[in-house]
């Protein structure tokens, strides 16, 4: 029993090159984008959901812990590296069939390899009418795997988690189980409800380590007739609150069914500019006149927020009746607010071609990225404009787009996101918390603000530094830990967690952990899926020595 053994039958069951265990094939899935010291024991590459059930089962008869990855671009939250320590890595991006699509109730079934980059192709090939939210990391990220972490998007099904279902699932021990109808011969209704008869199990199997996914069904969204986008500043911060709760009114009327997104001046620097050097070494965070200065060389408009948001109307009558609400609850809280849809588009276009031409400014085109190439209909970003902003405290160029490698580069990115209701008061502590820490270590305050119902926003930050500088991975580190202790404390907990914050959440004050590890202990007694992921044990152990002491 062990891992030698292991080795053995999983290089017979999968062959020597799908099982490896040298130094070069580990080195991938021990960096990230943050200090780790984190090693894995080899990597499996399986093909099919066999083969993944025979690898589970080999594992459990030897008792080596494995880690399953979708494509390991988890970038800011740990990419490629296990919860544990010797863990033998499964990836699972060889898995990359798309399984069906229904035209008539826009459903994607899909395998864990499957990419947004894929999907977007593959929807377009078939002519389909209809759109996967997008998502603003690298496009070659797995729909599945950003499920699982309950990642967000942008569109009418942003939240994926609640637009998904009939979940095929490989359990620790190799059996295999299916959500909702699936289970039952010839269900009609499998791909276009959540539930079938008895307990309601999807949610379980999304950030935890009880079994391994090798299906999913999407809900996508139709595409609008009348697509219209928007975008708009805000120049004083002081209005951000009221400009907060002027978008609640419209999320709670439905007038602003999508998702909704705004990005502060430092989050927006790493999107479309670049550090300016010559204005600060990098010892400290920018001041708010160098960032302003800093984005004056890249947009047209230098501001403190900058929003955007979709309308997804059926009509032109249905697209001006919205506008004109959005207009007045907007007005006198934002400026530059500007709408983007046929035909206006076209004459905006040639307009904007001319004032490059005649100022010779080669400033970015919004109407490329927020209508034309827009996130909200699942139009990719390019991996320039996604992970391009993890090299904003690098000195170097930023790489060819085949190049980037934020891991391999030690771009320092830390990511985090605080659930915060939706409310401008709210918005205001929560934002001052982020900012107040964040400069005090000397960094940059990036913050995305997505509106993910009427109730909620998620407040995307990071912390961006060079791990090639000594003594800034220990910094960063530090920052983190303080950042997201001090939010928890005032009450905004994150929805998702990376490698770096699994054990930072304090214990709950309830009976949620011992919930939470009888389920563990029934699928997994072995404990030899993920141990470490989601499972909180070191706040299990704080809690019992808390009671016994």
């Amino acid at each position: 029993m062990g891992i030698e053994n292991a080795k053995q039958r999983w290089q017979a069951l999968l062959g020597e090159e799908n099982a490896r265990f040298n130094t070069s094939a580990r080195r991938p899935y021990e960096r990230a984008t943050f200090a780790t010291d984190t090693k894995v024991s080899g990597v499996l590459r399986v093909k099919s959901k066999q083969h993944l059930q025979q690898a589970l089962i080999i594992a459990n008869e030897e008792s080596v812990p494995v880690y399953p990855l979708s494509t390991g671009k988890n970038y800011g939250y740990g990419s490629s590296v296990p919860t544990c320590n010797g863990a033998v890595v499964i990836d699972l991006s060889a898995l990359n069939q798309i399984i069906r699509f229904d035209k008539t109730h826009g459903t994607l079934t899909v395998q864990p390899g499957v990419t947004f980059e894929q999907v977007y192709q593959f929807l377009k090939e078939q002519g389909a009418d209809f759109s996967i939210a997008g998502t603003g990391s690298t496009p070659a990220s797995s729909l599945i795997g950003n499920t699982l972490e309950r990642g967000i998007g942008k569109g009418l099904t942003s939240n994926r988690v609640d637009n998904i279902c009939n979940l095929e699932v490989v359990l620790p021990n190799g059996q295999c189980i299916h959500t909702g109808l699936s289970r039952f011969v010839n269900a009609k209704g499998k791909d276009v409800t959540k539930f079938g008869p008895g307990p309601f199990f999807d949610g379980i199997f999304t950030q935890s380590n009880f079994g391994v996914i090798t299906e999913m069904t999407f809900w996508l969204t139709p595409t609008p007739k009348a697509f219209t986008t928007f975008v708009y500043t805000i120049k004083d911060e002081t209005k951000l609150p009221e400009v907060i709760d002027a978008l609640r009114f419209l999320k709670q009327r439905d007038i602003l069914r999508s998702s909704t997104t705004l990005f502060n001046d430092h989050r927006i620097l790493g999107y479309v500019g670049e550090y300016p050097w010559d204005l600060c070494d990098g010892n400290r965070s920018l001041t708010d006149e160098e960032v302003k200065t800093a984005l004056q060389r890249s947009l047209p408009i230098a501001s403190k927020w900058y929003g955007d948001g979709a309308l997804f109307c059926h009509s032109r009558a249905q697209a001006r009746a919205e506008i004109k609400l959005i207009k007045q609850a907007l007005s006198g809280l934002v400026s530059n607010l500007i709408f983007f849809r046929r035909p206006y588009v076209t004459f905006a276009s040639k307009v904007l071609t001319a004032l490059r031409k005649f100022s010779g400014k080669s400033f970015i085109n919004p109407i490329e990225i927020y209508f034309n190439k827009s996130l909200y209909l699942g139009h990719p970003l390019s991996i320039t404009q996604t992970l391009g902003s993890t090299y904003i405290r690098k000195k170097m160029s930023l790489p060819n787009a085949n190049q980037i490698d934020p891991d391999k580069d030690q771009c320092g990115t830390y990511w985090m996101g605080p659930i915060v209701p939706f409310e401008g008061s709210e918005i205001a502590a929560a934002t001052k918390i982020i900012k107040d820490v964040i400069t005090a270590y000397g960094y940059e305050p990036a913050m995305t603000l997505q509106c993910m119902s009427a109730r909620q926003i998620d407040i995307i930050t990071s912390i961006s530094f060079d791990r090639e500088i000594s003594g800034e991975d220990e910094k960063a580190k530090a920052c983190h830990d303080e950042l997201l202790k001090k939010l928890c404390l005032a009450g905004y907990y994150p929805y998702r967690l990376g490698n770096q914050s699994q054990h930072l959440l304090p214990a709950p004050n309830d009976d949620y952990l011992q919930f939470t590890t009888a389920i563990k202990h029934a699928l997994d007694p072995n404990d030899i899926l993920a141990p470490g992921r989601y499972d909180f044990k070191k706040q299990a152990k704080r809690a019992s020595q808390s009671t016994n002491g």
